[in-house]
C-alpha cells in the first residue's frame, strides 16, 4: 500500500511540474477529440444545454457545448497541476476579492459557509481560501465525497490538505468534524448545486426554468451553526486564471425563512449561468429526477416531528 502511494504520488508529481503552456495546448487537443467525436458525455451536456435554453437555436447550442469542452479540459489540468502549484501560484492565478464587509465578518470571528457551485474552477478554492486574508484567517474545512478506490482518495485528500488551515471533511462525517472545531474559527465549504439522489431530501425550486431539487444542507448547517453565508462568484480572466468575488446572503442566517438561503445561492448562480453558460458543469444529468408526488405531505410531517 505504501508503496502504491508514493509511487502514484510520484507520477502525479512528474505530471504537475509540465508548465501551464504545454498543458494547454494538450488541453486544446482533448477538448477537440471530445467534440470531435462526440465523447465524454456529448449527449449529455446537449440535452442539458436544450432544457436549460430552451429559446437557443442548436447552433447556439452547440457553440456553447464547445466552450465547454475547452473549459472543462482545462479545468482537468488545473486538477493535475494542484499537486505541484506553489502558494504564490495560487494567489495569482486564483485572486479573491476581499471587501470591507467580509474582512469585518472575519474580524469579527464570526464563522462562514462558503458555497461555490461547480461553476468555472473549484478546484483550487480549498486552497485559495486558507489563504484569502492575512488578518484573522480562519480554518479552511472543505466537504468532498471520498472516492471508492481509498488509495487515490488519500492521495486527494492528502494533496488538497497540504496547505497550512486546510482540511477535507467527507460528507457524513460533516457534523463530527464540525464540532471537533467548534471553538475554533473556520469556513466551511459547500458546492451545493448538484442534485440530491433521495428527493424528499431535496429542496425544491425553480432553477434555470425548470423544477429542480437542490441540497438543502449549506442553508441547514447556516441556521444550525449560526455560519454566514457567503456566495463565491468565479469568474474566468483567462486560461487557468480566476477572480473571485464574495457576495454575504445573509448576516443573521438564524433569522431568515425557510429556503431563503437556498434559493439566494442558487439563483446567484444562474445568474452567473447565463452570462457565462459554458462556465457550469453540464456533465451531468441535472434534471433526471422529478420531484416526489407526496413531497410537501412528507417534509411537512418531518419538519413538524423536528
Amino acid at each position: 500500500m505504501k508503496f502504491k502511494y508514493y509511487f502514484l504520488k510520484a507520477i502525479f508529481w512528474l505530471l504537475s511540474i509540465i508548465p501551464f503552456w504545454f498543458y494547454h495546448g494538450f488541453s486544446s487537443l482533448i477538448a477537440f477529440i471530445f467534440i470531435q467525436f462526440k465523447l465524454y458525455r456529448y449527449k449529455v451536456v446537449i440535452n442539458n444545454l436544450k432544457i436549460a435554453f430552451p429559446e437557443k437555436s442548436d447552433n447556439e447550442i452547440k457553440k456553447i457545448a464547445h466552450r465547454f469542452y475547452y473549459h472543462f479540459t482545462d479545468l482537468l489540468i488545473e486538477s493535475i497541476k494542484a499537486f505541484t502549484i506553489s502558494a504564490n501560484q495560487i494567489k495569482k492565478r486564483w485572486k479573491i476579492n476581499v471587501t470591507s464587509d467580509i474582512q469585518r465578518i472575519l474580524d469579527e470571528k464570526r464563522n462562514i459557509a462558503i458555497i461555490m457551485p461547480h461553476y468555472s474552477n473549484w478546484e483550487w478554492g480549498v486552497p485559495s481560501f486558507c489563504m484569502m486574508t492575512d488578518r484573522n484567517q480562519p480554518i479552511g474545512l472543505g466537504i468532498y465525497k471520498p472516492l471508492k478506490n481509498k488509495l487515490m482518495d488519500k492521495i486527494m485528500k492528502d494533496n488538497r490538505s497540504r496547505f497550512p488551515g486546510a482540511k477535507l471533511v467527507p460528507k457524513n462525517d460533516v457534523s463530527k468534524v464540525v464540532n471537533k472545531y467548534k471553538n475554533d474559527h473556520f469556513m466551511l465549504g459547500f458546492a451545493a448545486d448538484q442534485a440530491p439522489h433521495n428527493g424528499y431530501s431535496a429542496y425544491w425550486m425553480e432553477f434555470l426554468g425548470k423544477e429542480t431539487g437542490v441540497f438543502y444542507g449549506a442553508e441547514k448547517f447556516c441556521k444550525k451553526l449560526d455560519l454566514v453565508p457567503v456566495y463565491a462568484h468565479v469568474k474566468k480572466l483567462g486560461r487557468s486564471k480566476y477572480e473571485v468575488d464574495l457576495e454575504v446572503i445573509s448576516e443573521k442566517p438564524k433569522e431568515t425563512d425557510y429556503g431563503f438561503i437556498t434559493e439566494k445561492h442558487m439563483k446567484l448562480l444562474e445568474a452567473d449561468i447565463k452570462k457565462e453558460p459554458y462556465l457550469w458543469l453540464w456533465t451531468h444529468k441535472r434534471w433526471k429526477r422529478s420531484k416526489p408526488a407526496d413531497y410537501e405531505t412528507v417534509r411537512r410531517k418531518e419538519r413538524i416531528k423536528n
